[in-house]
């Protein structure tokens, strides 16, 4: 894997897409147990993070409501 450098562009996974890998992780936490349960708890966050940050019309609408 290639490090990102300062040109490389940051590439927003798509609130559908975290949902999915979080029914993938979850049925991984139940299979394998407790070694799977940090993957599991990253993603939440990543989720909840996505969610509150809405999506790039969301805070364009946002920014040029506050000015």
């Amino acid at each position: 894997m290639k490090p990102a450098g300062p040109n490389a562009r940051s590439k927003e996974i798509s609130l559908e897409r975290i949902e999915k890998m979080l029914l993938i992780c979850a049925e991984l936490v139940d299979r394998r147990g407790p070694i799977a349960q940090p993957l599991l708890d990253r993603l939440e966050r990543e989720y909840k993070a996505a969610k509150e940050r809405g999506t790039a019309v969301d805070r364009i609408r946002k920014l040029i409501g506050a000015n």
